[in-house]
């Protein structure tokens, strides 16, 4: 499959939906020189291709975490960008990666913004998720995590209070 043809199979379907994200994330497993492709597939003015190869990205991930980790850093670029697919889906997958300290606290103090600013329940909920997977894996980001647990459980939606209840039950 060209590349063109990954960004025509993008485009199609409703933004919101998975659409052909699963097909395009198993063009990109079987020839990785692809994965360029659907990364920076995320920076497109296209808000459904977006949306899409970010979905095709975490099935990638599930898959082959190591494809992604030379595109760390525009991952974390595109982090930056406030569509709610792309904060859902790089919040599972950038803690998955090993980042830089610089980066990594680029990345926490995003998650913070997006956990505590957000607009989106389902990008704030996957925010807080990040925290404690980071926090796990790194006991620096404690304090940060927990900060985080503790507002989720006084002052989020139902969806954060379910999360960071069970976050904490599995500690």
């Amino acid at each position: 499959m060209q590349s063109g043809q990954l960004l025509e199979l993008l485009a199609e379907g409703e933004r919101k939906a998975v659409a052909n994200s699963t097909a395009v994330a198993r063009a990109v497993l079987a020839n990785p020189a692809h994965v360029k492709v659907l990364v920076d597939a995320l920076s497109s003015a296209n808000a459904t291709i977006v949306s899409h190869a970010a979905h095709a990205l975490l099935t990638v991930f599930k898959k082959n975490p190591a494809l992604l980790k030379p595109f760390a850093s525009q991952l974390l670029k595109a982090f930056k960008r406030d569509q709610w697919e792309v904060l859902e889906q790089l919040a599972k997958i950038l803690p998955g990666l090993e980042l830089p300290p610089a980066q990594q606290k680029t990345f926490v103090q995003r998650l913070e913004q997006v956990f505590y600013q957000g607009t989106s329940s389902i990008a704030r909920t996957c925010a807080l998720q990040a925290l404690d997977d980071i926090a796990g894996r790194q006991k620096k980001w404690r304090a940060t995590s927990d900060k985080a647990m503790k507002f989720a459980l006084e002052e989020g939606t139902k969806a954060m209070q379910a999360r960071a209840r069970t976050l904490l039950g599995g500690r």
